[in-house]
């Protein structure tokens, strides 16, 4: 017997069978599966019910998506409505088949999406009719048991219909194709059983999913990547993405709307703030201390809000490094305790006084601080943006604990000291916490190893001594009234 000529078996057409494609998320695989069941029973063998975790190895992906998408005459598309990342793989199947029936309008063989979802269909098909899984949260708050009790599926449920047009389009094709008709089995026939059995296994995985989810912590995630970093010569790079991370509107720390935004435009506004110079080092000093891979990273860094009302610690929870080249660094912003007051509010007012008063003196007047003019001046030259830094972050935290606490306004404090004393008090200090300021802008828009570091650095030590000397005795008269103040306060009736 010869053997059949090859050219003519590959010449006779392959019989049109009905191509189902069924294109979900990753959070909504369960639900897929579940869809996919009742398809491929429903439908029988004239059907091919093409779902992603039946790809053969050896293949491209992406590839082989476009391909079975080509073929395909029913596109079902599942949405839960659960959180999906900016880019998917749905996506990419949704918009290369509407392209592809854009492409091929084919009266013979019309092309179809149909969405199954939970609460709305994706916008980009809203318009199409779908089915809705119909399990609400009132619904979930119900225990497998009970919701079986009152679950009934009949003909004219939209899931049914659907299972029934298609079951018929496939036995239409296979009539047409030559084949003789098949008695169905008994699951095949049984579509509400099957609707049933698919609604059971999605509540199923629905009752495992959150009810809700609440982040209060103001977490931000910088995105950037190593070429961005290694071309950027100082900090991060301009076009580094901050994206705010769940409920507690992180960014809102800065004064700024609870929307994504760039290392550039997040430094151009911090410019017109007086604090935004602390949160670019904060933020540039703990990603620096990052990059390194090594485990002791950063985590003292502290800043001031907006508004001056409140102080957290920058702290790094995760730095992620992709075999791609992209880089990405998890920030918590964590407000400082605020202990609960308790006793009488002037003896509280007026110790708070006090604490203020003498922390002044420990950063400011006396010889032993680093930021003395004797410590400026004899520091190594490597050290005085470090200083600088530092100096502006404690100037920050004094304004924001003067606040938290209350005497940020001088009526206050003219019950507990001379009204003399004070107005020479806010007098002279004003003007010099402008100059110390304007000085430590000057050192950090200046290049260490400028010929000007060293005028810069010997002026804002001449800023400190001429605060020494202006300022300490009021200090001292300060720290005495307020003392006498308590003393007052605490002594027996």
């Amino acid at each position: 017997m010869a053997a059949p000529d090859p050219t003519l078996i590959s010449a006779t057409p392959k019989p049109q069978i009905l191509r189902v494609f069924i294109s979900y998320a990753r959070e909504d695989e369960k639900i897929a599966g579940a869809v996919f069941n009742a398809l491929r029973t429903a439908l029988g063998a004239f059907a091919d019910v093409f779902i992603d975790n039946s790809l053969r190895f050896g293949l491209s992906f992406l590839d082989e998506i476009k391909k079975r998408l080509d073929d395909t005459d029913l596109l079902v598309v599942i949405d839960s409505s659960a959180l999906k990342p900016g880019f998917s793989y749905m996506g990419i199947e949704l918009g290369y088949f509407m392209g592809v029936m854009a492409r091929n309008q084919d009266p013979e063989r019309p092309r179809r999406i149909v969405p199954i979802y939970q609460e709305s269909p994706p916008d980009m098909i809203a318009e199409n009719e779908g089915i809705k899984i119909g399990i609400s949260r009132a619904t979930l708050a119900m225990s497998l048991e009970e919701y079986a009790a009152i679950l009934q599926i009949d003909s004219d449920n939209p899931m049914v219909r659907f299972l029934a047009e298609f079951q018929e389009i496939a036995d239409k094709l296979r009539e047409k194709n030559g084949f003789p008709k098949v008695v169905k089995r008994p699951e095949e026939e049984d579509l509400c059983g099957l609707v049933r059995a698919m609604q059971l296994s999605i509540f199923r995985h629905l009752k495992t999913t959150p009810e809700s989810m609440l982040k209060p912590q103001k977490q931000i995630t910088i995105k950037t990547s190593d070429s961005a970093i290694d071309s950027a010569q100082m900090g991060l790079p301009a076009d580094a993405q901050l994206i705010p991370i769940g409920t507690g509107n992180p960014l809102g720390v800065f004064g700024l709307p609870d929307q994504e935004i760039s290392w550039q435009e997040f430094t151009r506004f911090a410019k017109s703030s007086k604090y935004g110079d602390t949160w670019i080092d904060a933020i540039s000093n703990v990603l620096a201390s990052s990059l390194q891979g090594q485990m002791d990273v950063d985590n003292s860094q502290v800043i001031v809000s907006n508004d001056g009302a409140h102080a957290f610690r920058v702290i790094l929870t995760t730095g992620t490094r992709y075999f791609n080249g992209v880089r990405e660094f998890n920030l918590y912003f964590v407000e400082y305790l605020r202990r609960k007051e308790f006793g009488d509010t002037d003896t509280s007012l007026a110790l708070k006084g006090l604490e203020l008063c003498c922390r002044f003196r420990f950063l400011f007047l006396e010889k032993a601080s680093e930021f003395s003019q004797m410590s400026i001046r004899m520091g190594s030259a490597s050290a005085i943006r470090d200083t600088v830094r530092n100096l502006e972050r404690e100037l920050n935290l004094f304004r924001r604990d003067a606040l938290e606490a209350g005497l940020d306004k001088p009526s206050v404090w003219l019950g507990f000291v001379d009204c003399e004393i004070l107005q020479r008090m806010g007098e002279e200090w004003r003007p010099l916490e402008v100059k110390i300021r304007e000085c430590c802008a000057k050192i950090r828009e200046t290049k260490e190893n400028s010929d000007a570091m060293a005028g810069l650095r010997e002026a804002l030590a001449n800023t400190m001594e001429q605060m020494q000397a202006q300022i300490q005795s009021l200090n001292t008269q300060l720290i005495c009234g307020l003392t006498d103040t308590l003393k007052r306060l605490c002594s027996c009736p």
